[in-house]
């Protein structure tokens, strides 16, 4: 079994498998803003060579099969206002990592992020079987960490030094997950706060279809 790349909808966002012509909307996303990666590991994405090689190596790594990346499309506007992704996917031990996340400035603590991840993790949980998702996020990035913890993942350690940043500082990383056993509970909770932020109840757009996964031949491509 592997993973295929796959459109996931919601209420808020779409969830489209990442592709070139997502360049111009994501580069004028990652404009915005330059602290927004501060904890990341593309560099500063607001210039137009780190933008390109983003693109070209979530391609890559997904013709790899390593990863699935995703542009994330705020569905009021139909335009790509970040990313994210399956990464380090290991179908044998039926593992992966939801990560590389970001979105433009406006669009943060809407609902949106939250939205993804219930998305994703469903579609690994409920989908594919998967027994671990894991996060990991710069030990110092407390927001990151609050939304994680806030979400119900379980925080397992702290990986010392383990990486260099493209500031040259010294990361250390935060280690978290969420399991197959625990996703019953994680479930309700990130779906409680997603009624709160929806203008009507979940369940009227669980049964309306919001929140299916489609196969990429139902992917909203006529837009380009």
């Amino acid at each position: 079994m592997t993973l295929q790349p796959v459109t996931l909808e919601g209420r808020l966002v779409r969830l489209e498998p990442l592709v070139e012509w997502h360049f111009s909307e994501l580069f004028q996303a990652a404009r915005r803003d330059a602290r927004i990666w501060q904890y990341m590991f593309y560099g500063d994405m607001s210039e137009r060579s780190n933008m390109e090689a983003f693109l070209v190596n979530a391609i890559r790594l997904r013709e790899a099969g390593t990863d699935q990346p995703f542009a994330v499309i705020d569905k009021a506007s139909g335009r790509a206002i970040g990313s994210t992704r399956y990464r380090d996917i290991c179908m044998k031990h039926m593992k992966l990592e939801i990560g590389g996340t970001w979105y433009a400035p406006e669009f943060q603590r809407t609902g949106i992020n939250l939205e993804s991840k219930y998305l994703l993790l469903r579609h690994a949980f409920e989908t594919f079987g998967i027994l671990r998702v894991q996060f990991k996020t710069d030990i110092r990035n407390a927001a990151s960490r609050k939304s994680l913890e806030k979400m119900g993942a379980v925080q397992e350690g702290i990986l010392r030094r383990s990486a260099i940043m493209p500031d040259g500082v010294i990361r250390d990383t935060a280690i978290y997950s969420i399991l197959d056993t625990e996703w019953g509970m994680v479930k309700q909770g990130i779906e409680a706060r997603l009624q709160r932020h929806a203008s009507r109840p979940l369940l009227s757009l669980l049964e309306s279809g919001h929140y299916l996964g489609h196969g990429t031949t139902q992917s909203h491509n006529n837009k380009h």
